[in-house]
C-alpha cells in the first residue's frame, strides 16, 4: 500500500479523539466456543461468555469475537487494532470464519478495526485450533464458527446501540405466533460525516485530502419456520459494505472497498431409527475493488482493480447417537462450486466507490469444484475418556486461468482428539490434524483488511497442507483452571506474494507472476490460566513460539522468520464487579498485552549506480528477508461497564484504548533527506463509548 493510503488509514483512525492523531515518530534503528453459559470447554476450543465479550475495550467501542480471540494463547496479531490473526504459525488466510456454516471471506469493517457482524445476532461462536470436526474443511489454522440467534416466537423486542463509529438497531418478533419468527439487525457508520466535521475543525492539517466519503454498513435478517415437531426451516440474508473515496493532493481521485452477500437456507429434522439430519444450500459473494483517476501529463487515466468470488454450497449431515448415548456418528457430504476473478483490471465510471464498472481489460476468471465426503465418530466413556476421530475425502476440480483444461486431484484429511482424566482435577489431552486448504490469500500490508486477494489452487499453486500435533494438561481447582501444552506444525504449499507492496495498485493485475510456493514450520508452548469468581475474574495467556518460512526462490532459499513470528506473547485480562444490586451493576475491565515485535525487511546499506546515459542514483542492499525485529509491542486498555436493570435494560460501556499512549510501531520508513529511520504508528490514546438499550 502506498504512502497516501497509509495516510488515509491514519486519518480515519483519529476521529474518536477529534484530532488527527495518527503518529509518525522519528527513530533510528537500534543495534472456542462462546456461549451463554459461564464455562464450556473441550480440547482445541476456547470459550468465553457473551456478556464478557461485549464489555471488552476496543478502539471503535465495538468489541467482537476477534478481539477476544486475539487474547488467547497460540494467536499472534497483525497491525495494532486490526482484526488480523495468525494462529499457530499459519497465514491470515489459513483461518476460516463461517456464519451458520457459510464462509465469510470479508470479515472486517472500518479498515480492519472491527468485524462486519453485530454481536446482537450471534448466539454461539466456536474458535477451534485443533481436533477439527468432520464438517470443518478448507482450513489449515483455525475455524471461527458463528451461529446466529433465532427470532422470538412469542413476543416482540427491540434494541438500539451507538458507539463512536457505528449506530445500530435490532428486532426480534413472531410473524406467526409459535410458528414463524423473525430476527433482523442493521448497523451503519457515520464515519464520512464525522471525518468532514473533523476536517472543518482541523483545517490545514488535512488539506492534502478532500472530497472524502465513506459508506459502511451491515444488515442481517433471518426467518425461521417450525414446520412440525420434527422439522424446522430457516432462511437468512446477510450483507455488508465498506466503501471509501478521497482526493489526494488535488490530482488523484482514489477509492477502495469490499462487500459480502450471503443467502442461506437451512433445514433441521428428525428421521426414523434415531437419525437426524441437517442440510442446506447457500450462495456467497465476496467483492473487493480499488480505483484511481489520475491526470498524467494531460491524459486522464481511469483504472480499477476488481476481485470477486462467487460460491454456491450444498451440504447434508446425518447423525445419530450410539452405544446407549455415550457416542455419536456423523456422516455427510458437501459440494462447493466457486467462480474466482482476482485482480481484474477495468476502467470505471465516475469518481466514487459506488459507481458501476465496465470495459474489462483483463479477465482472470476460473472455476473450481470441491466435493467432500466426511465422517466423524465421538465417544464419551463416562468421566474418564473422550475421543473424536474424523476423516474427509476431497475431490478438487478446476479450470485454470493459465491452462484452460480441467485439472483434478484427490486429497484426504483426518482429525483426532483425545482426553483422558488422570484425576478428578487433572486431565491429559491431545489433538492431531492433517488438513488441506484450496483457497490461497495473497497478503499485502498487514492491516487485516478484507481486500487481500483470494485465489484458487492450481497446478502451480497446489492446496496448502498442514500436519499439526498438540499435547497438554488441564487442571481445575475450584475457581481456578490451568492449561499448558505444546504444538508442532508443518506446513507446505504456502504462498508468498513477492510484490506485496503492489497489492493495492494497478500492478496487481499481474498477480499470478509474483507468487512463490514454499514450506513453513511452527513450534510453541502455550499457557492459559483462568480464575472465575463472584466479583473478580482474570485470565493470563502466554505463548512461546517460533515460526519460519522457506521458499526456494525467495531469500536464496534460506529459511527466514515469518512476518508475525512473535517469540513471546503475553495477554492478561481482568474484570472486577464493584457494585451489583437489583437496580444496576458496575464493573471495571482491563487488558494488558506485551508481545515481541514483528519482522520487517530492512536494507543493510546502499551503493551508487549509474545508468547507460551516465545518470547517477543509489540502490538499496538487502542481506535477507525479515531481517529486523521491530520493538516490543506494549498496550494497556481500561474500561468501565454500567448495566441498568430497569424495565428497559440499558448498558453503557466506556473505554480507553492504549491508556499509556504508547506509539507502538506499525512499520518503518527510511528518510533519504535526514538519513534516519522513521517509525510509523497507528493508534494513540483513544477513548470509546458504546450504549445499548433494549425495549
Amino acid at each position: 500500500m502506498n504512502g497516501r493510503r497509509l495516510i488515509l488509514v491514519q486519518l480515519l483512525l483519529c476521529i474518536a479523539t477529534f484530532v488527527a492523531s495518527a503518529q509518525e515518530i522519528r527513530d533510528t534503528l537500534p543495534s472456542a466456543r462462546i456461549v451463554s453459559e459461564r464455562y464450556v470447554r473441550d480440547a482445541g476450543t476456547r470459550i468465553v461468555a457473551l456478556p464478557e465479550l461485549r464489555s471488552m475495550v476496543s478502539a471503535t467501542g465495538e468489541a467482537d469475537v476477534i478481539k477476544y480471540i486475539q487474547t488467547l494463547p497460540g494467536v499472534s496479531t497483525g497491525a495494532e487494532g486490526s482484526s488480523a490473526i495468525y494462529v499457530r504459525g499459519g497465514n491470515i488466510g489459513s483461518n476460516l470464519t463461517t456464519l451458520d456454516g457459510v464462509p465469510l471471506y470479508g470479515g472486517s469493517h472500518l479498515l480492519g478495526l472491527t468485524s462486519v457482524y453485530p454481536s446482537d445476532i450471534i448466539s454461539e461462536a466456536s474458535f477451534r485450533v485443533g481436533g477439527f470436526r468432520g464438517d470443518e474443511s478448507n482450513v489449515t489454522a483455525s475455524h471461527i464458527g458463528l451461529k446466529t440467534v433465532d427470532g422470538s416466537f412469542t413476543q416482540t423486542s427491540y434494541s438500539v446501540s451507538a458507539s463512536s463509529f457505528i449506530l445500530g438497531g435490532a428486532v426480534s418478533m413472531p410473524l406467526v405466533k409459535n410458528k414463524v419468527s423473525l430476527v433482523g439487525a442493521l448497523r451503519a457508520s457515520p464515519l464520512g460525516p464525522e471525518f468532514r466535521v473533523i476536517q472543518s475543525v482541523v483545517g490545514s492539517a488535512l488539506d492534502s485530502l478532500s472530497h472524502t466519503r465513506a459508506i459502511v454498513y451491515d444488515g442481517f435478517a433471518k426467518v425461521k419456520w417450525l414446520v412440525d415437531p420434527n422439522n424446522n426451516l430457516s432462511f437468512s440474508l446477510f450483507g455488508s459494505q465498506d466503501a471509501y473515496s478521497y482526493r489526494y493532493g488535488g490530482d488523484s481521485d482514489e477509492s477502495m472497498g469490499w462487500s459480502n452477500l450471503i443467502a442461506n437456507i437451512r433445514h433441521e429434522g428428525h428421521l426414523g431409527g434415531g437419525w437426524s439430519v441437517e442440510d442446506g444450500i447457500a450462495y456467497n459473494r465476496f467483492y473487493g475493488r480499488q480505483g484511481i483517476i489520475r491526470d498524467m501529463s494531460g491524459t486522464l487515466n481511469n483504472l480499477a482493480i476488481v476481485s470477486s468470488l462467487d460460491e454456491i454450497t450444498a451440504d447434508v449431515v446425518f447423525y445419530r447417537p450410539m452405544f446407549n448415548n455415550i457416542g455419536e456418528i456423523r456422516l455427510g457430504a458437501r459440494e462447493r462450486l466457486a467462480w474466482f476473478n482476482p485482480g481484474t483490471s477495468s476502467t470505471f465510471k465516475g469518481g466514487g466507490p459506488w459507481q458501476p464498472l465496465d470495459s474489462p481489460r483483463t479477465d482472470n476468471t476460473s472455476h473450481t469444484s470441491i466435493t467432500t465426503l466426511h465422517g466423524q465418530w465421538d465417544l464419551n466413556a463416562g468421566e474418564w475418556l473422550s475421543l473424536m476421530a474424523s476423516g474427509r475425502l476431497n475431490v478438487h476440480v478446476a479450470d485454470e486461468t493459465e491452462d484452460p483444461s480441467w485439472k483434478w486431484r484427490i486429497d484426504p484429511e483426518a482429525g483426532l482428539l483425545a482426553k483422558v482424566n488422570l484425576a478428578k482435577w487433572l486431565e491429559a489431552e491431545a489433538t492431531a490434524d492433517w488438513t488441506a486448504q484450496y483457497y490461497h490469500t495473497l497478503e499485502g500490508i498487514p492491516l487485516g483488511w478484507s481486500m487481500d486477494l483470494l485465489v484458487p489452487s492450481s497446478t502451480s499453486r497446489p492446496p496448502e497442507r498442514a500436519l499439526q500435533f498438540y499435547a497438554g494438561l488441564f487442571a481445575s481447582f475450584g475457581e481456578h483452571r490451568i492449561t499448558i501444552g505444546a504444538y508442532d506444525k508443518r506446513m507446505r504449499n504456502l504462498v508468498y506474494f513477492s510484490d506485496a507492496s503492489q497489492l493495492f495498485s494497478p500492478a496487481i493485475a499481474g498477480w499470478s507472476h509474483n507468487i512463490k510456493v514454499g514450506t513453513g514450520t511452527s513450534r510453541g508452548i502455550e499457557f492459559f490460566y483462568e480464575k472465575d469468581g463472584k466479583r473478580l475474574d482474570w485470565r493470563v495467556a502466554y505463548t512461546l513460539s517460533k515460526t519460519d518460512r522457506t521458499f526456494e526462490e525467495v531469500n536464496d532459499g534460506v529459511t527466514f522468520p515469518a512476518k508475525f513470528d512473535r517469540r513471546h506473547i503475553l495477554n492478561a485480562t481482568a474484570s472486577l464487579v464493584i457494585a451489583d444490586n437489583e437496580r444496576k451493576s458496575i464493573s471495571l475491565t482491563g487488558l494488558f498485552t506485551l508481545q515481541s515485535g514483528h519482522w520487517e525487511t530492512v536494507a543493510a546499506g546502499e551503493y551508487p549506480a549509474e545508468t547507460f546515459f551516465g545518470q547517477q542514483y543509489t540502490l538499496d542492499y538487502f542481506t535477507s528477508v525479515n531481517n529486523y525485529e521491530m520493538p516490543t509491542y506494549i498496550r494497556l486498555d481500561l474500561g468501565c461497564s454500567f448495566k441498568f436493570k430497569t424495565h428497559h435494560p440499558q448498558e453503557l460501556n466506556l473505554g480507553i484504548y492504549n491508556v499509556l499512549n504508547r506509539h507502538n510501531p506499525f512499520s518503518i520508513i527510511y528518510d533519504d533527506r535526514s538519513r534516519e529511520w522513521r517509525q510509523m504508528s497507528l493508534l494513540p490514546f483513544m477513548p470509546s463509548i458504546n450504549y445499548r438499550l433494549r425495549i
